[in-house]
Formats: structure tokens, sequence, C-alpha cells
């Protein structure tokens, strides 16, 4: 019963159920400042803890404000990310890929910045003690993020995985937690302690007053204490690390070739007589597998008598099957495949890429985009056929998991492939179209944590850099120096059984996307009521 207050007694009401929102001037200014913060806990330079003082500064501008208005405040923080985090789509092709996917990707921060902005506004309506907006809240914010995550890195054609919370805590004390909450769980919890951690610092401990006044000291030490406390609990939990039976000894190849499909110097025909000379002469001796990186042979090998003769020769010469990238044709349609090849069977497996890059490595709907980048899209000269088969191949009684490049970012086809039975992982990628970038290194802090979310040994081989043994617990085992030419045989752990990443990871992940898109969205439906009559 409102209507009988005066003005400043509806205002005061108002006042004493929303957070204090910074004037729109400022909080842009704080979004773009942390987006770019934010970017620095990536690699390079990889500083994790950046993370979280990045999404505290995001979600500290979007407290107190509306949707259009958090929306508008979220795009700024995604612009100042986005255009800081993946420079390097800009090594060959300019400006243009960059504004292109930056702007996309800042989009989505802006739609999940109204999400968020929802449910600061909406939930001290709903749950007004104290305790139920600390405890409520930031769960919600955290699943806002995380469904903004979701949605981003399979839409449209596929999405965009890259730039997750959880891919900034590659080498964390919090990276072990993704064997336990695949990789949209393990951002789920890194959001939700964020969230924690600003409501901790930005909560009154009665109702919200027009103008929030510093915190006294003594109010704030028990409140960051219990973010350490939660903290605390959450590194507390036990690494999970299915169990190791056997070892496989894999031979990777790192021929540093100039192998950038926009590399004016692109030679496939040396890029492949290069990477089979480099094995020929290495020390391969008790190699259960030879792998070259992805599009080592760029001319269809069953076109060419001359290529397939290459590759039985080294897999004959060294005693041991070649796992190839490949560009293949078949029924007049272009695939990016992994060959195996076995010297007295010849072909004993094929994987084609299941999601090919679009405007990487094909141009969706080409007659709709191409008017907006004539010149830019016609480079893009053959489009790639997304494939049907398994990533598991065997080699001899062991199935390995295969992926190429990009695929590493894909929760369903690295997951899928282990609980299919992979016991090892084998990342095939050509990073040349990157050069010196942090683009290497990013794609490497993604193949260490799938390590520890599936239990597998990775090994990535690259055409010029970040050619890695990883261990299942996320642990280098070796490394080939970057843009050397590198032959390097490891012993790597076999791993069975499967971590509850495998077992439930996509789904949880699924679900929270589910949840923190509609719910959001619910409650400001069931506030609006309360602020109706609030407002008098």
């Amino acid at each position: 019963m409102t209507r009988g207050l005066p003005s400043g007694g509806r205002r005061h009401l108002r006042d004493a159920h929303q957070p204090f929102g910074l004037p729109l001037l400022p909080a842009l200014l704080l979004s773009i400042l942390a987006g770019w913060v934010y970017s620095f806990a990536f690699p390079s330079p990889n500083v994790w803890i950046l993370a979280f003082v990045g999404v505290g500064g995001l979600l500290a501008a979007l407290r107190g404000r509306g949707f259009w208005s958090g929306l508008l405040v979220g795009f700024a923080g995604g612009l100042s990310f986005w255009f800081s985090m993946i420079g390097w789509v800009t090594l060959f092709l300019g400006a243009a890929p960059l504004l292109a996917l930056g702007s996309l990707e800042a989009l989505f921060m802006g739609l999940g910045g109204g999400l968020i902005a929802l449910v600061y506004r909406s939930v001290p309506l709903l749950w007004r003690s104290r305790w139920g907006r600390v405890g409520v809240t930031p769960l919600l914010v955290a699943a806002a993020w995380t469904a903004r995550e979701v949605v981003a890195g399979t839409f449209p054609y596929g999405g965009f995985a890259w730039g997750r919370m959880a891919l900034s805590q590659s080498t964390s004390p919090f990276a072990p937690l993704a064997a336990w909450f695949g990789l949209s769980g393990l951002s789920f919890v890194l959001a939700w302690l964020t969230a924690l951690t600003v409501a901790c610092l930005v909560e009154p401990r009665g109702g919200f007053a027009p103008v929030e006044r510093p915190r006294p000291l003594e109010h704030l030490v028990p409140r960051l204490l219990a973010v350490a406390a939660a903290a605390g609990l959450l590194l507390a939990i036990p690494p999970f690390r299915p169990s190791e039976a056997g070892v496989m000894r894999i031979t990777a190849v790192q021929p540093d070739t100039h192998a950038g499909y926009f590399d004016p110097k692109n030679d496939p025909e040396a890029n492949l007589a290069t990477t089979a000379e480099a094995t020929l002469r290495a020390q391969t001796a008790g190699s259960d597998l030879i792998v070259w990186p992805e599009g080592t042979s760029e001319n269809d090998p069953f076109s060419n008598p001359s290529i397939l003769q290459q590759l039985n020769t080294v897999a004959l010469l060294k005693n041991a099957p070649v796992l190839t990238g490949a560009i293949t044709t078949r029924n007049g349609k272009y695939y990016n495949s992994s060959l195996l090849w076995e010297a007295n069977r010849g072909l004993a497996g094929v994987y084609d890429k299941v999601h090919p890059v679009p405007f990487g490595e094909y141009v969706p709907d080409r007659a709709f985009w191409t008017p907006f980048a004539p010149d830019l899209l016609k480079l893009i000269g053959r489009d790639y056929t997304p494939g049907t088969r398994s990533s598991v191949l065997k080699v001899g009684t062991v199935p390995i998991g295969v992926d190429i490049c990009f695929d590493i970012v894909d929760d369903g086809l690295i997951v899928g492939s282990v609980a299919d039975g992979a016991r090892v992982l084998v990342a095939q990628t050509n990073n040349a179209d990157f050069g010196t970038t942090e683009e290497n290194e990013q794609q490497l802090a993604i193949a260490r944590l799938r390590a520890i979310e599936t239990g597998r040994s990775v090994v990535s081989v690259s055409t010029v850099a970040s050619t890695t043994f990883i261990d299942p617990t996320g642990t280098t085992l070796a490394a080939a120096p970057p843009f050397r030419s590198v032959v390097r045989t490891e012993a790597v752990p076999l791993a069975i059984g499967i971590t509850p990443a495998v077992a439930f990871g996509v789904g949880l992940g699924a679900a929270i996307a589910v949840l923190g898109g509609l719910l959001p969205l619910l409650l400001a439906l069931l506030a609006r009521p309360v602020r109706r009559r609030a407002r008098g």
C-alpha cells in the first residue's frame, strides 16, 4: 500500500530494494576498461587471476541498470575484450574479419549484459533479505553469463566458442575443476565466485540507500573471508583422474613450413616433401604412431599417386602408421580430413572435420554474404563440407580421438570422442595463418584444459608452433620450440574410464544455459507488479 505516500516516501521504498547503478558514461568507461583487463587473463600474457578482475568490473558496471542500458554497457565491454583478444585474425586478411567477428561476439556479450542487468534489478524486489540477494543473485548472474557463452559458442553457423571464462584458467589452481564440471560448468563456477565477490563488496547491511556509501573496514573483512572460504572450498575439491593403462609412443612432426592458406609462399608440394623428409631423417624407433599436422597434403592424395607413395614410404621405413592432415575430394565435395595410413594395409581410417570454420574454411550462404565483402570472400575459393564420420580411429587396438584445429573448442566432439572410447586425443592444427600471434598459445591453452576435462593425454601437432605433449593432468611432457623443424617421440599415458565432465558436463552446460537464458526474463516479469506497486 504505497498510493497514499508522498513522492519522497515512494522513492525511498523504491530505492530500498534497488542496487545503486553508476551513471551511464562511467559505467561504459568501466566496462571498456574491464573488458580490456579481462583479455589479459588469456594467453598472452595469461595472467589468469585477471579474469576475476575483468569480469568483476563488467558485473559492477551492470548493477542497477535496465535491460537496454545493460545491453549497451555489455556491448561496450565486449568490443574492448574481443578486439584485444582476437587481434590475430587480422594478420593476413586485415581489419574486416576482426570488425565482423568481434562485433558479433560483442553483441552476444551485450545481450548477456542485458540479462545480468535484469537479474540485478529483479532479485532485490523478489528476495528482499540480504542473504537472499547474496545467495540468489550470484547464482543467477553466473547462469546468465554461462548461457551467453554457450549460445555464442553454438550460434550462428556453429558459433565461436573462444574466449569463455573457463579457457582463461589453463594454468590456474581452478583448472582441475574442469574434470568435474566440464568447461561450461567451470565457467559457471568461476562466474559465480566473481559475482559472489562483487555482492560481498557492495551489498549493504540493510536495504539499498539512494547513494551507497563506502563500507567500513570491519564490515568488509568478514565478507572477504567468506569469499576466501568459498574459493578455498572449490580449491579443496580433489583432482579427478581416470586410471592409466599403459602408454603409447607417438611421434609428432612440426615441419615449420609456409603452410598458411593465405601465405603467398605456400607451396603444397614443397610442404609435403619437407614434412616427409624431416620424418625420415629423425630417430623414431619404437613409435606406435607418426602424426603430421593439419593440411600436410593440400592436394588430394587419392588423385595423386605420388602422395600415397610418400605416405607408404614413411610408414614402411619407420614401421609405424602415419596420421596425416589432407584435403580430400569425394563426389565433387571438399573435406578437411585426417587419414590414417598403414604400410601393409593402406588407408586404415578417415576422419573428416565435422565443423569447418565459417568464413575461414567455407562461406555459409555465399550468395548472401559475398556482396558485403566480395574481395575478401573470393579468397576462400573452396567450401569444405562437414564430415559425418566418427572422430575415433583405431591404431592397432588403441582407439584415438582425432580433432582438427578449431575442433578443439567443440565440447560435443571432444567429450563425445572420449565417451566413444578414445584413450588418447590427437589434435592436428595449422597455425601458420596466424604467424607469431597469440592464437597458437590460446589454442594450446584449450588443449591443456581438454586434457584435464577428459582425463586423456593430448598430443597437439602443428605446422609451425605449439606442438606439445600433454598428460591427463594438464602437465606438459614435452614441447617443440616454435618456428623450428622438430620431430619428437614421447610415451604418453593411455587412460581408461571417464571423468564426471565426460559423463555429465555437456548436459550440465546445456541445462545452465537454458536456465540462465530464461530465468532472468521470468524474474523480470514477476518483478514488474512489485515495481509498479513501489512506484505507486
